[in-house]
């Protein structure tokens, strides 16, 4: 097996890993035989666990922002494009579960900063197919600068390790619920 490869198998079983145990549940030892390479193999990669995580955020990020960026050069129409975006993001983290997501916040707070500054610039990216949707008669007119603020507080606020776990909810409900109240709040009638 190449370097890429064992450093690909390596991300996987992590987020295998994170769905069945949790973030700090899983060891290394766990990591290395989910993996099917050594301990020393594994560190030979990566200097901590927390750096597989993080590696493994980063991975994520980067593929959520490739996919959000072909959603916006599509040919869909707003509302699909909104959808679309609310479905690949959920899709690709969909693996952690209340477990996992409630244990970045507190184990891992620098890898929970980086997901919330990306998170932050990922809705920002949002407005312009608000402002699309607004020009081809989709969504009411609204003030975007206002709409994506709200939109940030709702995420930040609900989906959100302490909101989720506070309220027994899933992140698949969580993030359902706030896309939906989003997309359906601001879609005309004739267009839902």
């Amino acid at each position: 097996m190449d370097k890429r490869n064992i450093r690909e198998t390596i991300l996987n079983s992590m987020e295998i890993l994170a769905e069945r145990k949790g973030l700090a549940g899983t060891t290394t030892d766990e990591l290395a035989a989910e993996a099917g390479i050594s301990k020393r193999t594994l560190y030979r990669y990566f200097s901590s666990k927390e750096k597989v995580i993080e590696a493994m955020f980063h991975r994520l990020t980067e593929r959520i922002e490739k996919l959000i960026r072909e959603v916006i050069k599509s040919d869909q129409t707003p509302p699909e494009k909104l959808r679309q975006i609310a479905l690949l993001v959920y899709e690709n983290i969909r693996f952690m579960d209340s477990l996992a997501f409630g244990e970045l916040q507190k184990h891992y707070p620098d890898i929970w900063s980086y997901i919330d500054d990306f998170r932050t610039a990922r809705i920002g990216q949002l407005e312009s197919i608000l402002t699309e949707g607004v020009n081809l008669g989709y969504f009411r007119n609204v003030d975007s600068h206002i709409t994506i603020t709200a939109i940030l507080a709702a995420v930040r606020a609900v989906i959100n390790p302490s909101f989720i776990c506070d309220h027994s909810i899933s992140l698949d409900e969580a993030f359902r619920k706030v896309f939906d109240l989003f997309l359906f709040g601001i879609n005309t009638e004739d267009k839902r």
